[in-house]
């Protein structure tokens, strides 16, 4: 048998062996591959806002062009910290070429994002919008939109509570006006300073203010210099010293309400994020709400909020959206949550066609809702009397009329009331009255959204709402699911919510380019 050599066995191996003409990145690189994506998409972007953030003077700085291109194909290649940046710069052929070999390290690449970018990057995602018009990917047609929930970067374990915070300036307060009963017991000159009016009912009467404090504070100073007697003068350190705890602690709890805001609490880590109830319905964590569109699974436009109920915040989305975007969409389309009379109202100012459901849109289409004939929503109702109909076939007349205001959102709603005067003697009391503490039945009515609800209605009972309707749940839904599962982009990396506004649009540009080189690999193969 013949011995087979080694060199016969395996192909030519000498990794240390010098060529005599190195190749080119271009020829490594192949002519379908997302970098070049990214690099004709940023080339053709107007940058000149994002240069003038440069002063000049000193040491010339890294072109803002180049740092864009590597942060874009680095979100897009799942890469999001500096550190992790900077290293592909100096071990990754596509990004040597993408940058020129130039090697910004990852204080200029963060210092980059979260200032240079951080200021202009709604128009930079307003350029990518245009080229994705001028490529015909999207029309700016239609807007499918929702919202979903995203980590901030912050501690878990440390939120601030504004209940608790409430709950323990209330008892400080209740330990504030013990020390002021001591003090006044202590006071000699009590009835020249007060007269015949108490401390503690003073403050029981109103919270506990730092001059009520302070006010205290300078008694029992002049309490210690004037001390005739040791035990005395213990005494007046030893309450001056718990004032100025409980002082302490006031202002402490004071800060934590202000700072939770409106929100119901925040966290130290990054005090912008609010506590939100994760995808799994069991984890609370420190999180932003992040509200997009989309049309044709192309992201057009993106904001975060702090807020997890997607309906409330959809006004401050459509405020931030629409001025950053080519034109405004022609339809929206969203799930029920964002079916309230402030939603309706605000699409017939902007002027956009309406195609969100409200919450009872897919129930009232079931036999059990149409058949239920003691909801209000199937009395009959008479215009020329303005008056509802009930099942035993008595009138419910206008009783009143009153404004409600939304407790999120300070949205007043006009409701009228209309109710029965007399329900003795009905067959169907028990079952028509049963869901009422009053002795007649009462229903309240919001023409203005019933009105807009009716819209919606024939808006989606269309051919073309049916199938926008179908439609929705694939489009935006699948943008999320893109950067959640294949992009892995869970968590910010970024705190506060500037800067991860501008980070949450440089995934959203990363996850258009991605889609771009999609598109172009599926029609060359």
């Amino acid at each position: 048998m013949t011995k087979i050599s080694t060199s016969q066995k395996f192909k030519a191996y000498s990794p240390q062996q010098a060529l005599l003409l190195p190749p080119s990145l271009e020829e490594l690189i192949g002519a379908k591959h997302l970098v070049r994506v990214v690099n004709e998409v940023v080339e053709r972007m107007d940058l000149s806002l994002l240069i003038q953030q440069y002063l000049g003077g000193g040491t010339s700085a890294y072109h803002p062009r180049m740092l864009l291109k590597v942060l874009l194909y680095a979100y897009s290649v799942k890469i999001y910290t500096g550190r992790k940046i900077a290293q592909a710069l100096s071990q990754d052929i596509h990004f040597m070429w993408l940058s020129g070999m130039s090697r910004p390290d990852f204080r200029t690449i963060n210092n980059f994002r979260s200032s240079k970018a951080k200021e202009v990057i709604e128009v930079l995602f307003k350029e990518m919008l245009e080229f994705l018009l001028e490529h015909s990917y999207i029309k700016m047609e239609n807007y499918f939109c929702d919202g979903s929930t995203f980590r901030a970067d912050a501690n878990q374990h440390k939120m601030v509570w504004k209940k608790n915070a409430e709950r323990y300036k209330a008892g400080t307060e209740e330990k504030c006006r013990a020390l002021f009963k001591e003090i006044d017991q202590l006071n000699s000159e009590e009835d020249r300073q007060y007269g015949k009016g108490d401390l503690e009912e003073k403050g029981d009467a109103s919270s506990i203010t730092p001059e009520d404090i302070q006010a205290q504070a300078v008694l029992l100073d002049k309490q210690l210099a004037e001390a005739s007697s040791n035990k005395k003068r213990r005494k007046a350190t030893s309450l001056r010293k718990k004032l100025s705890e409980a002082e302490s602690k006031i202002g402490k709890y004071d800060a934590q309400i202000v700072s939770a805001g409106n929100r119901s609490g925040y966290n130290t880590t990054d005090e912008d994020a609010s506590a939100m109830r994760m995808k799994n319905k069991v984890e609370v964590l420190p999180a932003y709400n992040v509200m997009a569109g989309s049309e044709q699974q192309f992201i057009t436009g993106v904001s975060v909020h702090q807020n997890t109920n997607d309906g409330v915040c959809f006004k401050d989305h459509l405020e931030q959206v629409i001025p950053h975007q080519p034109f405004k969409p022609k339809n929206i389309i969203a799930d029920s949550i964002f079916g309230t009379e402030q939603n309706y109202e605000l699409l017939k100012e902007y002027e956009i066609e309406n195609y969100m459901k409200f919450p009872l849109y897919h129930k009232e289409q079931t036999k059990k809702f149409k058949e239920n004939v003691f909801l209000k929503e199937n009395f009959p109702y008479d215009v020329l009397t303005d008056s509802y109909q009930c099942p035993d076939g008595r009138l419910l007349t206008f009783n009143r009329k009153y404004v409600h205001t939304h407790k999120r959102t300070g949205y007043p709603s006009t409701i009228k009331e209309y109710s029965c005067a007399d329900c003795n003697n009905c067959p169907f009391y028990d079952q028509c009255c049963k869901a009422t503490k009053q002795q007649h039945r009462s229903i309240q009515i919001n023409e203005k959204l019933e009105d807009y609800k009716q819209q919606t209605r024939e808006n989606l009972g269309t051919e073309k709402g049916t199938r926008l309707k179908k439609k929705r749940g694939v489009e935006i839904e699948s943008c999320f699911g893109d950067i959640k599962h294949n992009m892995g982009f869970r968590r910010f990396h970024l705190r506060g919510l500037r800067k991860v506004q501008t980070e949450i649009n440089l995934v959203a540009m990363a996850h258009n380019i991605r889609k771009i080189c999609l598109q172009r690999q599926r029609k060359a193969s």
